[in-house]
């Protein structure tokens, strides 16, 4: 034997002594099971490296492991994972094969008598692979060696290895999935005292500034005299802590002078500072096409800008700007660059509609950070990913499991703290000014604000749309109270534009981000009280505005609301949208993706919008509903509130067609809508229809016949269907069944007594009102209008009203259903005045306890006291207490003593109720001046009055103010 020094060999093999075997003799044959081996390791070695990972052979020491593999992802990236691989080659490992029912092979089970074998993979610090291959086919099949996939075989463990698992390309995913089960995530305890800049890799800070600040943003108790690094101030401003990042200014000099700075984190940060405040992205656009952005050594820059404008342009709706900006990132960014900048990308092709390609790009996302645990970002990013898809697939084939266990991060966990240490500092305050005797909104708490600000930037920089749209929406609805409260508080002439615009910037971001309820609560208080005029601003700002995925339904709802404050042009173009896409309903839902039925919604857009419109976009819409009501598709009832909104004056040459589709239509309400906008225009066939049909019963016909002609259709049948009707209320109650939203049965089984007095049921009437267990809903109209025409009541059914419960205020009882039991006792209360049963003092005293109450108690006592002065017009006390009422800060209370006042004008020439109807008249809500539009007609001629009024009110933004003034008989000139 030749012993040869090391150091003088050619080779040196490990494992040997001084490069040769143990005992070996030179020249020995090798055995035929370590050339299998050998070659079943190097082929399975190629597989790996037709992946694109970096396979190396272990050779020197015997751990049971053949191979270390460097794993990339897709796009051929290292991405700092290692895993492990024992090959086994050769016939005899494919000897145990596990069948399906069919006989086909699943796989192969291999098997190892010496549980620690098993034990070391399973308990080993890296992902283990049992790969088996089969030196004939070369192919390779693998199993992930892991606690749930080994199973006791007797002597020892064995695990399959499925015959679905090759080392192939189309394995990639699954394979890439258990690289990143070995790898660990960052423990976060702890680290709210170290954060900064230096917390984590250096190309990493900038996205983690912006997506989990917490991270880097320094401690708030750790001091304000420390010199910053740029990603701890971009981090501040991340987490909406401004003011902090002011108090930094006196120790960072790059702070007080951010315009001049040179450097790219220091310009960075004036970019979005600029944006965020002042709503200007120039120095982030110009950032993104800097020389220092596009540096091949820094994607993370170009990935963040890029991110940063596609966040702030879709905020401002500028879509296709937000595109290209992420375009320009590039495809040699880093693993979780290139993830963050897919889901922006997914998010805004989603905003247009392009869903599969949207889920596409998503899911690539979230396959792209699948081996980054360690990162906190990753995370947020895969989660934002995962929420996406969840939310844009359908109903039945979502995973609520899968989104939830993603979503729950580190991120989502800080800015929920966020949110709640904002709300809990904003209700403490609230809870302080209504101690103090002062409205819940009046002081709008600035470090609440900025807390919700950065929770808002966080999630829009991760990707988390609706967390970034909740945020968003608490901030606006904040806004809303305060500056209506605000405005509500200062003196009309001190009255400027700063809330109203602030409150149509609250309404538009509830618009752009699809905050249907709240934005729906703002509108109608705001149209109702006002101020109208934020509203107006708001709707001219969604004219422009592009149809998207999150926002095409507040937009409609927005039009729908408050569309009569549209000017003619504004109306007609809106308009017309509404009809194009009720026209070709499958183009709109191609491009938008609507998560509503688009046709309902439209529909109501456009019937909002008709009190603002011209009478070509009334005549196109009548085209429109012809055109309808040849398909059959369930929408009569949306079809009936479309024609109500109607003027009569749109039918002209088409009157023909539409009385003979109103005639040969099934459905009786539609039918009787569209016969009734012909009789509004004066068609006497038309009427003579509507006629014949309410004396036979029909109520849907009722309802749509002209007032002047309602006398002529009262019938014994239509009295009769009322009492059964009325009959089937009082059957209900007594079994504790009420059917409440139909007709008024109870209204018109009155209204026919008295109009007809042969066709009376009054026994039906009291039971129907006196009996304690029928809702309210279905007695308080019988009782207004007995009390408005008492003179026209038989006086033996007076007699025996007036020994009824029905004029005792505290006895009267009913269920409360739609209708409050004050507006019972008010109508109560009305009858027993109207009966000559309660005195004015009395009915005064009972208004004067509702005063104090709740809006619905003093619009009772509004109503109370409009009967009182109409029957004692002197008595001072209720004319100063319909005065105050008309000053509420409730507009529906305002509203109520309104109408009284302008009522009262018809018997009184006050000048001091005058000058209070025509203040009425000018509010800057819209109820209270549609309030006494409405009354107007009542008001006496004589005065000079109702002319004044008639010209105040035709000023007034709503076109539905305008049009109720020109309806009125004797308007004015």
């Amino acid at each position: 034997m030749v012993v040869l020094e090391a150091d003088s060999c050619d080779f040196f093999v490990p494992g040997t002594v001084m490069g040769h075997k143990e005992d070996s003799h030179v020249g020995m044959r090798s055995s035929q099971q370590e050339a299998t081996g050998s070659a079943g390791a190097h082929r399975v070695m190629a597989d790996f490296e037709d992946l694109g990972w970096g396979p190396v052979e272990n050779n020197q020491h015997d751990l049971g492991i053949d191979l270390f593999v460097q794993v990339r992802d897709e796009r051929r990236f290292d991405r700092t994972v290692l895993m492990t691989v024992q090959v086994k080659s050769g016939e005899s490992y494919f000897g145990s094969p596990e069948r399906d029912e069919t006989g086909a092979v699943r796989g192969w089970w291999y098997a190892e008598s010496d549980a620690r074998r098993f034990e070391d993979w399973v308990q080993h610090g890296l992902p283990h692979l049992m790969v088996l291959h089969n030196l004939e086919a070369r192919v390779s099949y693998w199993a992930h060696v892991a606690k749930d996939s080994v199973v006791p075989s007797g002597e020892g463990f064995k695990i399959l290895v499925p015959s679905s698992q090759q080392v192939e390309r189309a394995q990639l995913p699954a394979l890439l999935e258990v690289a990143a089960s070995g790898k660990a995530a960052w423990s976060l305890e702890g680290t709210a005292w170290t954060a900064g800049a230096k917390a984590v890799a250096p190309g990493r800070a900038v996205r983690h500034a912006l997506v989990a600040p917490r991270l880097i943003a320094p401690h708030p108790n750790t001091g304000h005299d420390r010199v910053l690094e740029p990603e701890e101030a971009i981090a501040l401003f991340s987490q909406g802590r401004s003011s902090d990042l002011e108090r930094y200014a006196d120790a960072n000099p790059p702070l007080q002078q951010l315009e001049q700075q040179t450097g790219w984190r220091w310009r960075f940060l004036h970019a979005c500072l600029r944006a965020i405040e002042e709503g200007d992205v120039t120095a982030l656009l110009q950032l993104a096409v800097a020389e220092e952005s596009g540096h091949p050594k820094h994607t993370y820059r170009r990935a963040a800008v890029a991110v940063a404008c596609a966040v702030f342009l879709a905020d401002a709706e500028r879509w296709d700007e937000a595109e290209s900006a992420l375009a320009c990132a590039g495809d040699d960014l880093s693993p979780v660059d290139h993830a963050w900048v897919l889901l922006h990308r997914a998010l805004l092709a989603g905003e247009r509609g392009d869903v599969a390609h949207a889920r596409s790009l998503a899911a690539e996302s979230q396959r792209a950070v699948a081996l980054d645990a360690d990162d906190v970002t990753a995370r947020a990013i895969a989660a934002a990913a995962a929420a996406f898809l969840f939310e844009s697939s359908r109903w039945d084939t979502r995973n609520l499991e899968e989104t939830l266990t993603t979503g729950d991060t580190a991120s989502s966990w800080w800015r929920s703290q966020s949110i709640a240490w904002a709300l809990a500092d904003h209700d403490r305050k609230a809870f302080l000014s209504w101690g103090a005797d002062e409205g819940p909104g009046a002081t709008l708490v600035d470090w609440a604000e900025d807390r919700l600000k950065g929770v808002w930037l966080q999630a829009s920089f991760s990707g988390a749309r609706r967390s970034a749209a909740g945020s968003a929406a608490q901030r606006a609805c904040h806004s809303v109270v305060h500056h209506e409260a605000h405005w509500r508080s200062t003196p009309a002439p001190a009255r400027g534009d700063t809330d109203a615009t602030a409150l149509a910037d609250a309404m538009d971001t509830l618009r752009r981000h699809g905050r249907t309820k709240e934005l729906a609560a703002a509108v109608r208080r705001l149209w109702a009280a006002g101020p109208a005029d934020c509203v107006t601003q708001a709707l001219e700002r969604s004219m422009s505005a592009a149809w998207r995925h999150t926002s095409a339904r507040s937009k409609l709802l927005l039009w729908e609301l408050a569309g009569d404050l549209m000017v003619v042009e504004q109306a007609d173009v809106a308009a017309a949208e509404c009809l194009r896409i009720l026209d070709d309903p499958q183009a709109f839902e191609e491009r938008v993706r609507p998560n509503f039925v688009s046709d309902y919604y439209t529909t109501a857009a456009l019937r909002g919008i008709l009190a603002a419109a011209s009478d070509d976009t009334h005549a196109a819409t009548v085209a429109h509903v012809l055109e309808t009501l040849g398909h059959d598709d369930g929408r009569q009832e949306d079809l009936i509130r479309l024609v109500l909104a109607l003027r009569p004056s749109a039918l002209g040459v088409a009157a023909p067609l539409w009385r003979q589709a109103a005639l040969d239509q099934g459905h009786p309400g539609l039918s009787a809508a569209m016969l009734g906008l012909l009789a509004h225009s004066g068609d006497a066939e038309a009427q003579e229809t509507l006629v014949r049909r309410v004396q036979e019963g029909d109520i849907e016909a009722f309802d749509s016949l002209p007032y002047e002609r309602a006398t002529d259709a009262v019938s014994g049948r239509l009295a009769e269907f009322a009492a059964e009707q009325c009959r089937s209320q009082l059957a209900w109650a007594e079994s504790n069944s009420w059917g409440i939203g139909s007709a008024d049965y109870g209204w018109l089984l009155v209204w026919c007594g008295l109009t007809a007095p042969e066709h009376a049921d009054w026994s039906t009437v009291l039971e129907l009102i006196t009996h304690p267990k029928v809702a309210i809903d279905h007695k308080i109209g019988a009782l207004r209008l007995l009390s408005r025409r008492v003179d026209d009541v038989p006086e033996e059914v007076a007699d025996q009203l007036r020994q009824s419960v029905a004029v005792q205020p505290e006895q009267l009882r009913g269920v409360s259903a739609l209708v409050s039991s004050e507006q019972l006792r008010e109508a109560a209360f009305g009858l027993a005045l109207s009966l000559g049963v309660a005195d004015t003092a009395s009915l005064i005293a009972g208004a004067a306890q509702l005063l104090r109450g709740s809006p619905v108690q003093r619009r009772a006592a509004a109503r109370l006291l409009a009967q009182s002065y109409s029957q004692s017009s002197t008595e001072p006390l209720t004319q100063g207490m319909l005065l105050a009422l008309a000053s509420d800060l409730h507009s529906s209370v305002r509203g109520e003593a309104a109408t009284a006042l302008t009522r009262s004008l018809a018997w009184t020439s006050s000048t001091v109720c005058q000058d209070a109807v025509l203040l009425a008249a000018s509010d800057a809500g819209c109820r209270t001046p549609l309030a006494v539009a409405r009354a107007l007609p009542e008001a006496c001629a004589d005065t000079g009055a109702r002319h004044r009024l008639a010209a105040v009110l035709l000023q007034h933004p709503s076109a539905l103010v305008r049009n109720t003034v020109r309806s009125a008989p004797s308007a004015g000139s």
